[in-house]
């Protein structure tokens, strides 16, 4: 919220499901860095720009500062996300291998739903390690479960594949296939994905950490492409999750190998 590369008209209705207030400051980089990548300003001449900078963002938190947070938070989060008729809820965070169905995660499945049958699409991180399936809640019904790619476009190692994977988008990092994509004068094949975020513990240091690449931020890009494509009207004024799905899905193109 104290980002210098946003404005404060574009945070509406957030909340802090760990310390149970309206102040949801995040605690750890991690969210504000999301958030960059979705909404930064443009033409401010502060930092870089996220994909729609006109976009407003219900800051909702649940997890604490080492990016720890509950099931229960969770689902709260999402309900109150869907109550504030968000257009896309972007879920960049996973749970441990073991849950791996949404019996294991009840409260938040069901928060799913109740956020896709009110018209939210909801845009979750696939998780970071090698192997099949992807994590959950990004394999749960009604959630478009993203994959990461590097610079190149090329598939990143340490990006889930298989069932429950929607998309790819830029996440950063190594290639799967060392053969795939290439260095250049500004970044090597290993980039990471560079934002704005809080550098301290005070909320006034800010910097561009090297070390913030994942299906996080991958996760980040796809919400950021979904909202132009509600901002856009090309499929109407109020499109349906599933609609805005086929669009993405359509509009997208294979990954290099």
């Amino acid at each position: 919220l104290r980002s210098p590369d946003f404005i404060p008209r574009q945070f509406v209705g957030g909340f802090d499901f760990v310390k149970d207030n309206n102040k949801p400051l995040d605690r750890d980089g991690h969210g504000t860095h999301i958030a960059g990548t979705i909404a930064e300003r443009n033409g401010n001449g502060v930092g870089l720009t996220g994909l729609v900078p006109n976009a407003k963002i219900i800051p909702i938190r649940v997890l604490d500062a080492q990016g720890l947070g509950t099931a229960r938070n969770i689902a709260r989060g999402i309900r109150y996300a869907a109550k504030q008729k968000a257009d896309v809820i972007n879920m960049s965070f996973e749970f441990a291998l073991s849950v791996n169905s949404c019996a294991k995660i009840k409260s938040v499945c069901r928060a799913i739903k109740f956020a896709a049958k009110r018209g939210s699409l909801l845009v979750g991180a696939a998780g970071n390690s090698n192997g099949e399936p992807v994590a959950y809640p990004a394999g749960a019904p009604r959630v478009l479960g993203i994959g990461r790619t590097t610079k190149d476009a090329c598939l990143a190692t340490a990006s889930r594949t298989g069932a429950g994977l929607g998309l790819l988008a830029p996440g950063g990092g190594l290639p799967a296939l060392p053969s795939c994509g290439s260095d250049d004068t500004l970044f090597s094949r290993g980039a990471p994905i560079l934002q704005l975020t809080f550098t301290g513990r005070d909320f006034r240091t800010f910097g561009y950490p090297t070390f913030y690449e994942g299906t996080s931020m991958a996760t980040a890009h796809v919400s950021g492409v979904a909202a132009m494509v509600v901002a856009s009207k090309v499929l109407g004024r109020n499109p349906s999750p599933a609609a805005i799905e086929c669009q993405l899905r359509a509009t997208a193109r294979k990954a290099n190998e």
